[in-house]
């Protein structure tokens, strides 16, 4: 912080810089901040000085971000949506209606959305925030109200209310499966986990008591969602998780590859924190989750 404070002369300057920018216009700046216009530009001059560049250029009644001012511009806005967005969590125990909720990504994507019409009208009054990241929460530090998590108890601030278990297995487009060929003489699609309870392919291979499967993989991709829909467009066979592509198998879009299967000791796990109460919004909604993980083993 002592660092920021060296580099900014203030704060205040960097707010109004980034008012006048966005409403594009010193005059309707004044007005938003409550200012006068000669106060608005004193305050851009200064800062144009302690960072030794324009940030505008001025015209007759019209001003215009320079290149350096555009990027600044464009840095501050976001940073101060960021901040705008954590007040907005800080101030959430008085908003009872809204449930923060955390997953990865592919969860989130292939499994959680789908579903969310269901949701929303049986509860159209609860509002929902999805934070979705596979690096994972601290359930007892981030403002989560229900965790969906891939793993096993005990954890550490949080208790288990509901499991949904998986089985993963070869999965590819009908196409490639219908050329016949054992997975040994098929193109593989891998994904860099960050978890290291995800399935790799040699994971998956030694766990289901096949040979190692020798060919490198044919493609590999940061994200789940993406390796998934390569294995749609038949450019090679992805490890299925079956809470995640069972509509895909179900449309037919996918195939199952074989009979080879592996049952995680890990499960979809939904948590919630052990510090707080859930309110009555978070209660409606991990009442509907709980029922939803159970229809699916059903």
């Amino acid at each position: 912080m002592a660092g920021f404070r060296r580099s900014v002369s203030s704060l205040g300057a960097l707010a109004t810089f980034e008012a006048a920018a966005r409403l594009k216009g010193f005059t309707r700046a004044a007005e938003e901040l409550g200012v006068t216009q000669a106060a608005v530009s004193r305050q851009i001059k200064l800062l144009e000085a302690d960072l030794n560049t324009p940030l505008f250029l001025r015209g007759h009644r019209k001003v215009e971000l320079t290149p350096a001012g555009a990027m600044l511009a464009r840095t501050l806005t976001d940073a101060f949506d960021q901040v705008a967005e954590a007040l907005d969590m800080l101030r959430r125990p008085q908003q009872q209606k809204t449930v923060t909720v955390g997953a990865t990504l592919a969860f989130t994507h292939f499994w959680l959305l789908p579903r969310l019409p269901a949701f929303r009208a049986a509860y159209p009054d609860v509002q929902l925030r999805l934070v979705s990241q596979d690096s994972g929460f601290d359930i007892r530090r981030d403002t989560i109200d229900v965790l969906i998590h891939f793993g096993k108890p005990p954890f550490d601030g949080a208790r288990c209310l509901a499991a949904l278990p998986e089985r993963v297995f070869p999965v590819c487009a009908p196409a490639l499966a219908d050329e016949g060929k054992p997975l040994t003489a098929l193109p593989l699609i891998g994904c860099e986990w960050i978890d290291p309870s995800w399935l790799s392919w040699k994971k998956w291979a030694h766990l289901a008591g096949l040979p190692p499967l020798s060919q490198p993989s044919a493609l590999r991709f940061s994200q789940y969602s993406d390796a998934i829909y390569s294995a749609m467009a038949g450019e090679g066979v992805a490890l299925g998780w079956q809470a995640l592509v069972g509509p895909m198998l179900e449309d037919g879009r996918l195939v199952r590859l074989g009979a080879a299967e592996v049952v995680p000791e890990e499960a979809n796990l939904l948590l919630v924190p052990v510090s707080r109460t859930p309110s009555r919004a978070a209660r409606d909604f991990i009442e509907w989750l709980v029922t939803a993980f159970g229809a699916e083993q059903a």
